[in-house]
């Protein structure tokens, strides 16, 4: 078993870009602590479902999918913009 590292790093940098350029603070869209909650529960459910590639072996789960979608949360709260 080896964790391919590849997709992952690029994954969490593509979420990061992604995250950065989301608006939390507009006024028809209000992200509450539930809300990031549920949004993760079902980030995980696909990650789950999609797999990983054929010839990826390590985990079940999509690891550049769950770490894209890390990337997005870490960037709306370390880089996101306001109004």
């Amino acid at each position: 078993m080896m964790i391919s590292l590849g997709p992952i790093i690029f994954g969490l940098i593509l979420g990061l870009i992604i995250g950065s350029q989301i608006r939390l603070n507009v006024s028809d869209a209000k992200f509450t602590t539930a809300s990031f909650a549920v949004i993760f529960i079902a980030v995980i459910l696909v990650a789950w479902q999609s797999g990983n590639f054929p010839f990826y072996t390590d985990v079940p789960i999509s690891t550049a999918f769950l770490s894209a979608a890390i990337g997005i949360f870490v960037g709306q709260l370390l880089f996101a913009r306001s109004k």
